[in-house]
């Protein structure tokens, strides 16, 4: 039977200990080596060809968020898993961009790791529970950052002048007179704009705006 091989980073030697005797009872399970920080992560990945990195982020030297992206730049095929006691938003968005396997909270289970490192093996994913909430709001946000661009994109240069001055807090008849038209056209240059970017008030206006940096908030 072809073992895993693994590396384990964390700062905490007893950290390290406890991960290695969970693992025990995985004889698939092979772990390799283990690191302090992540220049020497960066050592043992040159040297050990670990299938797995089970990487802690907060860590002297080099953190783990530097460590985990300069090993999938050197070694792209090693999984790395986060292992870790931080929650941020920033952080596990950041892994996932960097293209982790897998995101688990120090908090949680040790089974949920070994559910992770059973995920990386066959070339998948596993994010904890908060991870997993986590990125699941930050692609929809995603998704629909996209869908308002594309919306964006079919107001005309005039459509989109109108835009930027209702968002500035001008009236139609401001507007009107600024760019020329009659105050008519540009109630006619406002419904196109709320249909195609299917908004139904001007606070929803301001907003769209304000993310296409139209105005400045």
């Amino acid at each position: 039977m072809q073992k895993t091989k693994i590396l384990i980073v964390d700062d905490h030697q007893i950290v390290i200990e406890g991960i290695k005797g969970a693992l025990k009872d995985y004889p698939e399970l092979d772990v390799r080596g283990e690191a302090l920080d992540g220049v020497q992560a960066l050592e043992q990945v040159r040297s050990l060809r670990p299938d797995i990195v089970i990487m802690d982020i907060c860590m002297p030297h080099m953190n783990g968020i530097e460590a985990t992206r300069r090993i999938k730049r050197l070694a792209p095929d090693v999984r790395v898993i986060i292992f870790t006691m931080y929650s941020n938003r920033e952080y596990i968005i950041k892994m996932f961009k960097i293209g982790v396997s897998g995101y688990v909270l120090k908090e949680s289970p040790l089974s949920e790791l070994i559910l992770a490192i059973n995920a990386a093996k066959k070339g998948g994913t596993y994010f904890g529970t908060t991870a997993r909430m986590i990125l699941s709001e930050y692609l929809r946000d995603v998704e629909g950052a996209k869908s308002d661009e594309g919306d964006f994109e079919s107001l005309s240069m005039r459509e989109r002048e109108v835009l930027k001055l209702l968002a500035d807090g001008k009236t139609v008849k401001e507007i009107a007179g600024q760019l020329c038209i009659s105050p008519k056209t540009v109630e006619s240059h406002k419904y196109h704009i709320m249909a195609k970017l299917d908004t139904r008030s001007l606070a929803d206006l301001i907003k769209m705006a304000i993310r296409k940096k139209l105005i400045e908030f």
